[in-house]
């Protein structure tokens, strides 16, 4: 049995061991987070694996362990429907059980795909790639790249429509903020999977001599592991288990988004958030919700208190009100009344939380 270590051995070794052990951080503390945390905790885990699967190449173990070639070009499969459970979960889309079970035809097909190959004795598997990338081997590749491409574009539109949705209240939502971390890993999967690509097909057609393009891509991977540790860790609080009652997660069946929809209508259109008096029952009657539904709706969907979404619109109403240079024939407090405050202080504390400045501090700002 022979074994090679070099430094790249040695760089695979530590995202494979970063990637272990946050997978074991998540899994080890599942109890006080959200299911949906266990996706990313899965989706470390493979990436780990394909780490695994490539010092074992360059450590020249292959050649004592033939069995292990062949699975590594279809696991990678495996990530994307635990990647688009977890994006759908964070944009508050609950799709049913088959549509997410579709999501795995794709590496079930890749499996199918690579059974002649699996079934080749040792010898012929490692003789299987002495003369460069095998036709079959081509055609899995471009089979998966197609396959990638609808993915991403299911992530990005996903994740787009909820940009859109929660624009109206971006400044002061933990939520939004998530979604746009969420939004830049995407762009960067996407870049790292054009350049994984890329450095194949110019291997394959022979265009430049990069040398083992696998290496540069591994790298890329261990690169992926620490953005995805960073993006639970750095918003973990938004992965903590509510104590919402079963009972009101079930009578949504699903439908939150309808419901979300109807809630910015209110605020957006009929902008019902300047009445002065308005409380979160006016706003339960109004969706048609009790107000532990409402609280969920709000609280455990959008990640933001209902006194909270309530003065961000009255906020972004203020500013608004102050860029047409209202403020010049009306006072600050008398536009803040008009927007719904009957409060100076609320006012005050409300504009300051939303902006960073106070009222006059902004106005000031503007001149």
């Amino acid at each position: 049995m022979s074994f090679s270590l070099n430094a790249w051995v040695v760089l695979y070794s530590c995202g494979f061991t970063m990637g272990l052990f946050m997978a074991i951080i998540f899994f080890a503390s599942r109890k006080r987070y959200t299911p949906h945390v266990q996706n990313i905790t899965v989706i470390l885990l493979i990436l780990s694996l394909l780490l695994f699967f490539e010092i074992v190449e360059e450590t020249n173990l292959v050649d004592s362990y033939p069995f292990l070639l062949g699975i590594s070009p279809v696991i990678d499969l495996l990530i994307w429907p635990f990647l688009i459970s977890y994006i759908e979960f964070i944009c508050g889309v609950r799709r049913k059980n088959w549509r997410i079970i579709l999501y795995f035809l794709p590496l079930l097909i890749a499996i199918a795909w690579q059974i002649p190959f699996l079934v080749l004795s040792d010898a012929s598997k490692l003789s299987f790639f002495s003369e460069g990338i095998p036709q079959s081997i081509f055609g899995l590749v471009t089979f998966k790249l197609i396959f990638t491409v609808g993915f991403l574009i299911i992530l990005i539109s996903t994740l787009s429509t909820s940009m859109s949705r929660y624009k109206a209240f971006i400044h002061n939502n933990k939520k939004i903020r998530l979604l746009n971390a969420t939004r830049k890993l995407i762009w960067a999967l996407s870049f790292i999977i054009t350049l994984i690509y890329g450095l194949f097909y110019i291997s394959y057609f022979k265009l430049l001599n990069l040398g083992d393009s696998d290496r540069i891509g591994s790298l890329i991977v261990s690169l992926l592991i620490y953005l995805l540790g960073s993006l639970i860790f750095n918003y973990q609080h938004l992965f903590l288990r509510k104590s919402y009652h079963k009972q009101i997660v079930n009578s949504f069946n699903g439908q939150e988004s309808k419901y979300i929809e109807r809630l910015l209508g209110l605020f957006e259109l009929e902008k019902i958030y300047l009445n002065e008096s308005l409380t979160s029952g006016d706003i339960a009657d109004k969706v048609e919700l009790s107000e532990q539904q409402l609280s969920y709706l709000i609280n455990g969907q959008l990640g933001i208190s209902i006194s909270d979404f309530i003065a961000t619109y009255r906020v972004n109403e203020i500013q608004n009100r102050i860029s047409k240079g209202d403020h010049r024939s009306m006072t600050l407090l008398g536009l803040a009344h008009e927007a719904g405050y009957n409060s100076k202080a609320t006012f005050n504390r409300n504009f300051k939380e939303h902006t960073g400045l106070t009222p006059s501090e902004y106005v000031d700002q503007l001149k």
